[in-house]
C-alpha cells in the first residue's frame, strides 16, 4: 500500500435544512485497497458517497484527489477525474449485446463514422478475459445472469477511466454463487491496483473483501477498523453503539394455531423454500437487509412476482399457481408497498388514492365523488390522517401521513391479511410511533399482519414473531421477547 492516499475527505459536513446528515467525517482510500463503508440506514453512507461521486457539489470540508484539492460538479465530472459509482440499480440495457453494454455511449467508430463492431467485440472480449470471464460478448446481456450484468457494469466504469470504484450494495440481487464470483472479481481488481469503496449491509461479506472498514453512525465517523484486527461482534458493536451479546436467542415456538395465511416451499429466482404462516390477530415480521429477498416474497403473495413452486393458502384454501393483484385483493390480501411515491398519485386527492382499488365495488369505474368520500373519510379518520382534508392532494401531506393514506386504502373493505412493506421508512420518531400504533390496533382487531422491513427497530417494536431472511432464505424464526435485540438480528443476516 502506498504511503499517501489516492483520495482524502477531511472534516466533511453536510446539512439538508435542519437535518445534519454528516458532521466532520474523515475518509481516505489507498491505491489497490478495498475500503468498506458500513452503518445503519440513515447513518450518512449515501450522503458521503454522493459527495464523492459529484452528486452533491456543495458541502463543508476538504476533498483531495491525488493530493490536490478537488471540486466535483456532477457524476460525469467525477468519472472524468477517475471516480466511478456502480449503483445498486444497474444502468445496463439487457436487450443489447454484452459488448454494446460495455461501450454504451462511447462505441468505437470506423473512419467512416460508423460503429466499429469488430473492434468493439474484440476489446470487450479481451477486457472481460482479463477479469477472468470467458463469455460470448455478441449475445444479448439479458441471456446472462445478474452476476454478469454486474461485471459488465464494473468493466464499463473501468474502461471509462475510473481508478476509484464505488460499489453500492453490489451483491443485493446476486445468488451465493454469483457473490463468490464478485468476490473473485474484487480480488482481481485489487491486484490490478484498482481502489474500491465497498458499501454493504452484509457484514460477513464486508469482513471477506475489505482491507479497512469505516463505520458511520448518526452522520459521524465512529471507527476505522483494520479487518485483520477486528471481529464481527466488534464491528456490530461499533455500528450499534454498544457491546453485543455473544449468544443468540432460541428459535420461536409456534403458539397461534388459528392460521390465516400459510406459505410452503415458495421458490423463485430471488428466494428459496420459504415456509411460514401468519395467525389471526398476529403480526409477523419478515426482516432482512436490502437484497435478502423478503420484498420479493411480499410481491409474490400479492401476485406481483412470479414464483416457480410452492403453495400459498388463505383460510385453508390454496391460491392458483398464477394469480394477479386483483385476485389477491378479491381473496382478502392487501399490500402497502415500500414505495409511497410509486403507490400513491401525489397530485390526486387523498380520497381518490384511497378508493382507487375499490371503484368497482363502490359503484362502477366512475362512481360519484359523494360515494367515494363516504367510503374514504371513515378510513382516513381511523388512521388519523392529519390534516383531515379528503379533497386535498396527498402530495401535500408529510411522509408519515402519506403512509397512513397508503394503509387507509385497504381499510375501506377490510382484508384478511395486511402486508405492509417498510411501514416506517423515512419518518420521524413521532410519525413512526403513530404508524406502529395503527398496526398494533389491527392485530388486536384480529387482522393477520405481515411486516416486511430492513429496519430492525420496526420489527422489534410491533411483531410477535420475526423471520430473519438472508440471501433468499429464512435463516431463523424468533419469538419477539425482551431477550431479542438489534445486534442479534444483525448477526443473523
Amino acid at each position: 500500500m502506498n504511503t499517501s492516499p489516492i483520495l482524502q475527505l477531511k472534516q466533511i459536513s453536510k446539512r439538508f435544512g435542519g437535518l445534519q446528515a454528516l458532521q466532520n467525517v474523515d475518509f481516505d482510500l489507498y491505491e489497490g485497497e478495498t475500503h468498506a463503508l458500513v452503518g445503519e440506514n440513515g447513518a450518512g453512507k449515501s450522503t458521503l458517497m454522493r459527495i464523492l461521486s459529484g452528486v452533491y457539489p456543495e458541502f463543508e470540508g476538504e476533498f483531495l484527489f491525488d493530493n490536490r484539492p478537488t471540486q466535483l460538479h456532477s457524476p460525469s465530472d467525477a468519472l472524468s477525474r477517475g471516480i466511478g459509482m456502480i449503483h445498486q440499480e444497474l444502468s445496463v440495457l439487457p436487450q443489447l449485446s454484452v459488448a454494446e453494454n460495455v461501450f454504451l455511449g462511447r462505441q468505437p467508430l470506423t473512419p467512416f463514422r460508423t460503429i466499429d463492431w469488430g473492434r468493439m467485440n474484440r476489446v470487450a472480449d479481451e477486457e472481460l478475459a482479463k477479469l477472468g470471464f470467458e463469455i460470448d460478448v455478441r449475445r444479448p446481456l439479458e441471456t446472462y445472469s445478474l452476476g454478469i450484468h454486474q461485471v459488465v457494469e464494473v468493466l464499463r466504469v473501468i474502461l471509462s477511466g475510473a481508478r476509484v470504484l464505488i460499489m453500492d450494495e453490489p451483491t443485493s440481487a446476486l445468488s451465493p454463487a454469483e457473490v463468490e464470483r464478485l468476490v473473485e472479481l474484487i480480488n482481481r481488481l485489487r491486484s490490478q491496483n484498482r481502489s474500491i469503496i465497498y458499501i454493504s449491509h452484509f457484514l460477513e461479506e464486508v469482513m471477506r473483501v475489505a482491507d479497512r472498514i469505516t463505520v458511520l453512525r448518526d452522520g459521524r465517523k465512529v471507527a476505522m477498523l483494520r479487518k485483520d484486527e477486528t471481529s464481527m461482534n466488534q464491528l456490530i458493536a461499533h455500528i450499534l453503539g454498544h457491546e453485543v451479546n455473544a449468544s443468540l436467542p432460541t428459535a420461536a415456538v409456534r403458539k397461534n394455531t388459528n392460521v390465516m395465511l400459510n406459505v410452503q416451499g415458495l421458490t423463485a429466482d430471488a428466494f428459496q423454500n420459504i415456509d411460514f404462516d401468519v395467525g389471526v390477530g398476529e403480526v409477523v415480521g419478515l426482516y432482512g437487509p436490502v437484497g435478502a429477498g423478503h420484498f420479493d416474497v411480499a410481491r409474490a403473495l400479492y401476485g406481483m412476482y412470479r414464483y416457480d413452486q410452492g403453495t400459498i393458502t388463505l383460510e385453508g384454501k390454496p391460491f392458483p399457481r398464477t394469480f394477479s393483484a386483483r385476485d389477491a385483493i378479491r381473496r382478502g390480501i392487501a399490500y402497502a408497498t415500500e414505495s409511497r411515491r410509486k403507490s400513491l398519485f401525489l397530485d390526486q386527492a387523498n380520497y381518490r388514492n384511497i378508493t382507487l382499488p375499490h371503484l368497482a365495488r363502490i359503484g362502477g369505474f366512475a362512481p360519484s365523488e359523494r360515494k367515494e368520500l363516504a367510503v374514504a373519510e371513515p378510513a382516513m379518520k381511523r388512521v388519523h390522517v392529519q390534516p383531515h382534508e379528503p379533497t386535498s392532494e396527498v402530495g401535500k401531506l408529510s411522509g408519515g401521513n402519506q403512509q397512513k393514506v397508503a394503509i387507509a386504502r385497504w381499510l375501506t373493505y377490510p382484508p384478511k391479511v395486511l402486508i405492509v412493506s417498510e411501514p416506517t421508512r423515512g419518518m420521524d420518531v413521532g410519525a413512526k410511533n403513530e404508524v406502529l400504533s395503527i398496526l398494533r390496533t389491527f392485530r388486536n382487531e384480529g387482522y393477520a399482519v405481515l411486516i416486511v422491513s430492513s429496519e430492525p427497530e420496526t420489527v422489534l417494536a410491533v411483531c410477535d414473531r420475526i423471520l430473519v431472511m438472508s440471501r433468499g432464505k429464512i435463516v431463523r424464526e424468533l419469538e419477539n421477547s425482551e431477550d431479542l435485540n438489534k445486534d442479534a438480528l444483525m448477526r443473523l443476516i
